[in-house]
């Protein structure tokens, strides 16, 4: 009998280590335009208003952001985890949040019955291609999730952009663009959530033509609702729904 108590006993203390060490892994960033808050040495540099993170990891993200950005730029690979938890950023000129370097993936986490708000100006800088050309750009793959609302607001062209698979799983999103609404180049893939989209061109758009296994959307749930001036699913070489349920108004450019 005491064996076995000293067994029982062993397992929850590893258990509670366990939770101990992932709550630790954890990193707060507080954003204010008076002054950004993080540990140090914690893979996060700040220089003005704009917010760089350097190392894999989970970020527990709050604030606000009257003129900044987040940038994620990893050499080192390994997931990224933003969990958004009330933020609103606002960039004049680029991204609210960019992501140039991240592999595997990035993740934007809506943490649940949280409200978020991301948003940029009609000025962007981009460079030859035309880039960073979205509120949320990302040059690698991208997942969006979580039980929380965000609201994308583009001043010029792009809502959500990804150069490479865009994947969004749930969450209460909006998003506004007077060009695409949502991009992934290599693919869309939607499987839940409550998506709004307001695009002046198209509304979920997939662009890769190189390959055979890319440029596709995918949808097989949630409930989306798209009002575009073009094209409602623009894609190169297939589209695939099944269990959603979506709502297409075509506006005309004009309208």
């Amino acid at each position: 009998m005491m064996k076995k108590l000293t067994a029982l006993l062993l397992i929850a203390l590893l258990m509670m280590t366990c939770v101990t060490a992932g709550a630790d892994d954890l990193i707060t960033v507080t954003l204010s335009d008076e002054g950004m808050s993080f540990a140090a040495e914690t893979g996060i540099t700040a220089e003005g208003s704009v917010v760089t993170i350097t190392r894999p990891g989970e970020y527990l993200v709050s604030g606000t952001l009257t003129d900044g950005r987040i940038v994620i730029d990893c050499e080192i690979e390994g997931k990224v985890t933003l969990q958004l938890n009330g933020v609103n950023i606002t960039s004049t000129n680029g991204p609210a949040i960019h992501i140039v370097k991240c592999s595997p993936r990035a993740v934007i986490s809506l943490v649940d019955a949280s409200v978020n708000r991301l948003e940029n100006g009609s000025e962007l800088v981009l460079d030859a291609d035309e880039e960073p050309n979205g509120v949320i750009f990302s040059k690698d793959d991208l997942t969006i999730s979580g039980q929380g609302t965000l609201t994308v607001k583009a001043g010029a062209m792009d809502g959500i952009v990804s150069k490479d698979d865009l994947c969004i799983k749930d969450g209460n999103i909006t998003v506004t663009a007077p060009r695409h609404a949502i991009r992934g180049k290599d693919s869309v893939e939607i499987s839940g959530g409550v998506i709004t989209v307001t695009a002046g061109k198209d509304g979920l758009r997939s662009t890769n033509k190189t390959k055979t296994d890319a440029g596709f959307i995918s949808i097989t749930g949630g409930e989306i609702t798209i009002r575009c001036g073009d094209d409602a699913l623009s894609y190169e070489t297939a589209c695939d729904i099944s269990g959603a349920v979506i709502t297409i108004v075509q506006t005309g450019m004009d309208d």
